[in-house]
């Protein structure tokens, strides 16, 4: 009686099971989730344009008003050049001008690509720079072309309006800074 017993016991061991456990299936379906979210990622550009339109304005925004701040704190002027593109933060240093390269925050960004910048100062719009800052034209003293806009040690700013447009976006959002140092952001209401 007890060998039956025993052989019972071992019976479903020695047969394969078949099929998957419910923690198989479970990790299986995380894992095809995870590289979906990829794709769709991929596929709309984080939210769609709008959305990474106004991420974007918001990041500059923030940016612009911590460089004020910056600048403010180390009493030191920090300039910024606009391209088509994209933007560089850098110190006026005699002719030239000293790129970031260890500030993470304040390296150089390039805009998606198909978007563009418009600088405006004085109701006119100013031609976007082309930089070639890297280490060794700074250490040659190769003239860079001096910053669109500056930061004061005083807290000032040179007045701007810098806009941004996006890919299949109508209208741009604008960042604008008075010369007070207030900066400000503007977004366009979308038709209804």
């Amino acid at each position: 009686m007890a060998g039956r017993w025993l052989s019972s016991l071992l019976m479903p061991l020695r047969h394969p099971r078949a099929g998957f456990t419910l923690l198989e299936l479970l990790i299986v379906i995380f894992i095809i989730s995870l590289i979906s979210a990829g794709f769709v990622r991929v596929l709309v550009g984080f939210g769609g344009t709008t959305l990474s339109l106004e991420d974007e304005t918001r990041r500059l925004h923030r940016l612009l008003t911590l460089t004020a701040q910056q600048a403010i704190l180390q009493g030191n002027d920090i300039g910024l050049l606009v391209e088509a593109d994209g933007y560089h933060f850098v110190l006026p240093v005699k002719d030239y001008s000293l790129a970031f390269e260890d500030d993470d925050l304040l390296q150089y960004h390039q805009l998606p690509q198909g978007w563009r910048l418009e600088l405006q100062q004085d109701g006119q719009v100013i031609p976007p720079v082309e930089v070639a800052i890297n280490k060794e034209a700074t250490e040659k003293e190769t003239k860079q072309p001096a910053p669109s806009i500056i930061f004061y040690g005083s807290g000032e700013i040179t007045p701007f309006q810098l806009r941004i447009y996006a890919i299949d976006h109508p209208e741009p959002t604008v960042v604008e800074a008075k010369e007070n140092g207030e900066i400000e952001v503007r977004f366009q209401e979308p038709d209804q």
